[in-house]
């Protein structure tokens, strides 16, 4: 793995508490960085930041006044990643999806960035230096019919990186997106069990089972992409290798979105 010297940086992970979310926090911290660990699942958080050095924060990063009073607490923050999801309900068609779901995903998986990158945009502006790197999906990249809420989010929050690298670009700082593939994490672990229940060739079949299927159906490398894999990419993105990439949406999937 790339080794870094983040020693002299702040780190903020929403949705740190489990999977990939836990993953990177670890890897920031291991690099030295002081890392923030936020979620709304705190026992979680404290989990995964006793295990970082870091800093445990109950925060539900679908509240803008919540995020607001956060980051206010936090202070100075070098690396924003927001990682923190959530999963939607199955479609198909997508009529099926009721409109607190399609609140609800858009809420967490898109709205927190707004909240995120708004806390952060006049100290990272100021200093002309900070790395934001937005956690989404391949499923925002090709369709995913049987979760339209959750796809649609992620196309979402693909465009908004990119609407957000636009607008800070000025000031130095760096927007960007990681779109995971198959990562077997607690998200995967609810997906599954959805596309159990939407999907004629899964039904009747575990979360884990599902999962392999998927692979093995989709997946040209032939095998999962680990938390890890995530992470490695996440730090890569905060580092001064990475200063000049901007505005990029850059999947790690074994070649799926080839």
């Amino acid at each position: 793995m790339l080794s870094f010297d983040f020693s002299q940086r702040v780190a903020v992970v929403t949705g740190g508490g489990n999977g990939i979310g836990r993953a990177i926090a670890t890897c920031l911290g291991a690099q030295g960085a002081r890392v923030h660990v936020l979620d709304i699942d705190l026992a979680a958080a404290r989990q995964t930041a006793a295990a970082c050095d870091g800093i445990a924060v109950r925060c539900d990063v679908a509240d803008a006044a919540a995020v607001r009073d956060c980051f206010a607490a936090i202070g100075r923050v070098d690396f924003l990643i927001n990682n923190a999801g959530v999963v939607s309900g199955p479609g198909q068609p997508f009529t099926n999806n009721t409109e607190d779901e399609w609140d609800r995903t858009f809420a967490i998986n898109v709205k927190s960035i707004r909240h995120t990158a708004a806390a952060v945009s006049e100290q990272m502006r100021a200093r002309r230096d900070g790395r934001i790197v937005n956690i989404t999906s391949i499923t925002g990249v090709i369709a995913a019919p049987f979760m339209p809420p959750y796809s649609v989010s992620k196309s979402a929050a693909n465009g908004l990186t990119r609407v957000l690298a636009r607008d800070f670009a000025p000031s130095g700082v760096t927007v960007n997106a990681i779109c995971p593939g198959f990562v077997w994490s607690p998200l995967w672990e609810d997906l599954g069990e959805v596309m159990a229940q939407s999907s004629g060739g899964a039904q009747g079949a575990n979360a884990r089972e599902v999962f392999q299927w998927r692979i093995d159906s989709l997946v040209p490398m032939k095998r999962a992409q680990s938390p890890e894999e995530i992470a490695a990419t996440v730090a890569f993105f905060c580092s001064d290798g990475a200063r000049n990439i901007t505005g990029q949406v850059l999947s790690v999937d074994g070649g799926v979105t080839i």
